[in-house]
């Protein structure tokens, strides 16, 4: 069994292996967690060569959707997927894993001279996973293996899973998110209410964050928004939030039922909803990412939360509070603590 580590000693780099096989391959799928822009541009010709000669290049891209990807590598995946489809629209073309979890893995398949070669490993398709950090990428011989990874390919592919780059929407691009995040207008309150120990209040727990790793405050992570007729994705936004209040907590007589006006600890004040069964479900009116942009942009100031990660115990434990303690002013009027 060959085996590839990109040390000369152990089998030499599996990207100059790639690179020997896309000369001549007449069909490719490539299912890599990440990619890069450098080894795309590298590999455009051959795929070019592939695609003109009536052959099918497909690549699946695993990770892009949940970790975002910068706005030079997507370009580049764009004009690759449109250089395939234009050559040959029964191509796979450029796909994103779109349905939770993401793709991790690091699979080749090629054919190459009639035969059919399958590798895997812990290459990526990119310059750093092909030539430059230590892998460990082998051939499959074994045809028990061949077929399930067969299988598990043609499964992947299924747009139950994934989907063609012109079918995903408001996809994160991570320069975007950045600069979104500076053109949120909050209002801000002309006086801040008073608070003292006569305000009632109820606590807000978000101590279950670790049971909710697609949801409440991770539902970036979550399945995207999906259209079977037209088959578009629109992956969730990172800053979309519902938090999901426990029934113990509804049923205080202090918790907002209906629609409310938040005043914030820092100044801010924006229109927020209770709604579902018990008023359980706690968010900011219209946009849900509103609240996302408070609750986030609050870790984030605080250095313990990164874009695109996800909140975790640990990350309100380092924040210091894992809870949002909500003062009611009125029926209509919350003052709201993180």
């Amino acid at each position: 069994m060959a085996i590839y580590t990109n040390n000369s000693e152990f089998g030499g780099a599996f990207g100059d292996r790639l690179s020997t096989l896309l000369k001549e391959a007449n069909s490719v799928t490539i299912a890599s967690g990440y990619t890069s822009a450098v080894i795309l541009q590298q590999y455009q010709e051959y795929i070019a060569k592939i695609v003109n000669d009536g052959g099918n290049f497909t690549l699946l891209v695993g990770m892009g959707i949940f970790e975002g990807l910068s706005r030079h590598t997507y370009n580049k995946l764009g004009e690759l997927n449109s250089l395939i489809l234009s050559a040959n629209p029964e191509c796979g073309g450029v796909r994103f894993v779109w349905n939770p979890p993401p793709f991790h893995g690091k699979i080749y398949r090629i054919k190459y001279q009639n035969e059919l070669l399958y590798f895997a490993g812990s290459s990526n398709f990119s310059k750093r996973g092909l030539f430059e950090n230590l892998e460990f990428t082998c051939k499959i011989t074994d045809l028990s293996t061949i077929n399930q990874t067969e299988a598990y390919i043609n499964w992947l592919l299924t747009d139950n899973i994934s989907v063609n780059f012109d079918k995903c929407e408001s996809f994160p691009i991570v320069e975007s998110v950045k600069a979104n995040r500076k053109k949120i207008n909050f209002q801000k309150v002309e006086t801040q209410p008073i608070i003292n120990s006569t305000i009632p209040y109820v606590d807000i727990s978000l101590a279950r964050v670790d049971r909710q790793q697609r949801s409440n405050l991770n539902a970036f992570f979550g399945k995207g928004r999906w259209n079977r007729k037209t088959g578009i994705v629109i992956p969730r936004d990172w800053f979309e939030v519902e938090v999901i209040v426990d029934i113990a907590t509804t049923k205080n007589p202090v918790y907002p039922k209906g629609n409310f006006i938040a005043y914030t600890d820092d100044g801010l004040v924006f229109p927020c909803r209770t709604q579902g069964d018990y008023h359980k479900n706690f968010r900011s009116r219209d946009d849900l990412k509103i609240l996302g942009h408070w609750i986030k942009g609050k870790l984030q100031q605080k250095g313990v939360l990164e874009l695109f990660e996800p909140v975790t115990s640990q990350t309100l434990e380092e924040y210091g509070k894992n809870y949002i303690r909500m003062y009611k002013l009125s029926d209509s009027d919350y003052y709201l603590e993180f």
